[in-house]
């Protein structure tokens, strides 16, 4: 994946990734912080991209560019047949050249909206338990207790009224309450939680959801959160503490290690993760992990309350998911990725 340029409005940049795909480069255009930006695939065709770049940035309104989307819509459907006559795979084609395998295409993402929709309703039922700033601790609610990975009844050394030796994290869960493996993944603790996790979980499940399709993503999400939420329950076991973890940064981290992997590794679904945004992203993670030592716990004491065992988790585990094709037997590895 190589940059050939940008172009500050979305429909300019989507014509011209259409021109070059007529041109048999491939292509497709993403939105940036500076704009829309054009990718080409093969790194040999680059040179090429730039001078039509050049020639388009210049001259927008060339009558050569007019229908270039009905132009990249008979390419795409000519690799199509291609593939199918290869490979003797049913190639499902879209109606417009953007919705097909490319990236850039837009489609719907129903399990990213509904994470982000029941986070936001959990947020409203649990605002006295979670978002509620005051030094006045009420009751908490039952919506509260039953979402997290253990109720604290059943977790608190004295609870039933006798005292125990350790807190009990699996308590709630061998009463048969399994939802507790993924609920807590909806639980937020004030608003700049709910917020970056949101915006975390909308610029990479989207991405993966668009490629990959939704019955994948929410097969993702289930993994990811019963893996982080198990190791960070077995965390709070070792260390002999109530841990009232929650939130979606596990999933959101799982996405950044299945694109980060991807990217590297893979590039037949094109995937793409702005090297800003990978550092940004593990930066804050060390930052949370280092809070944990005596040497940064005063200079990183906002940071000390963070599960990190969750982030990690699900950092590996998205990461482990984007790879284990790979290590696989090659049988199937040149099939156009499962949409």
């Amino acid at each position: 994946m190589r940059q050939v340029g940008t172009l500050p409005a979305e429909a300019a940049a989507r014509r011209f990734a259409a021109w070059l795909l007529s041109q048999l480069i491939e292509a497709h255009a993403e939105q940036e912080h500076s704009g829309w930006v054009v990718w080409v695939r093969e790194e040999d065709q680059l040179a090429k991209a730039r001078v039509e770049y050049a020639h388009f940035r210049d001259h927008p309104d060339d009558p050569k560019y007019q229908g270039a989307e009905k132009s990249a819509e008979a390419v795409m459907r000519e690799e199509a047949a291609r593939r199918q006559q290869a490979l003797g795979n049913v190639v499902e084609m879209r109606g417009r050249w953007s919705t097909g395998p490319l990236p850039g295409g837009r489609r719907q993402t129903p399990v990213v909206m509904a994470l982000i929709g029941i986070s936001v309703v959990v947020a409203l039922l649990t605002w006295n338990d979670t978002m509620e700033t005051s030094e006045a601790s009420p009751p908490r609610g039952s919506v509260f207790r039953s979402l997290l990975f253990v109720d604290p009844a059943d977790a608190h050394p004295s609870a039933g009224g006798e005292p125990r030796a350790r807190i009990d994290m699996w308590g709630s869960v061998r009463r048969g309450e399994v939802w507790r493996f993924i609920t807590p993944i909806f639980i937020h603790y004030g608003f700049m939680h709910i917020i970056f996790n949101v915006i975390m979980l909308f610029s990479f499940g989207t991405l993966v959801e668009n490629r990959r399709g939704a019955a994948f993503m929410l097969l993702f999400v289930v993994v990811v959160a019963i893996l982080s939420n198990v190791g960070q329950a077995i965390e709070a076991t070792i260390r002999d503490q109530v841990q009232l973890f929650g939130g979606l940064s596990g999933v959101c981290y799982g996405l950044l290690g299945y694109v980060f992997t991807k990217s590297r590794f893979d590039a037949r679904e094109q995937y793409f993760i702005s090297p800003v945004t990978a550092v940004v992203a593990l930066g804050w993670l060390v930052l949370c992990i280092l809070a944990e030592f005596p040497a940064f716990r005063e200079t990183l004491s906002d940071l000390s309350n963070t599960a990190n065992t969750i982030h990690v988790v699900g950092l590996v585990t998205g990461a482990a998911i984007a790879y284990l094709p790979l290590a696989l037997p090659a049988s199937g590895r040149d099939q156009p990725p499962g949409n």
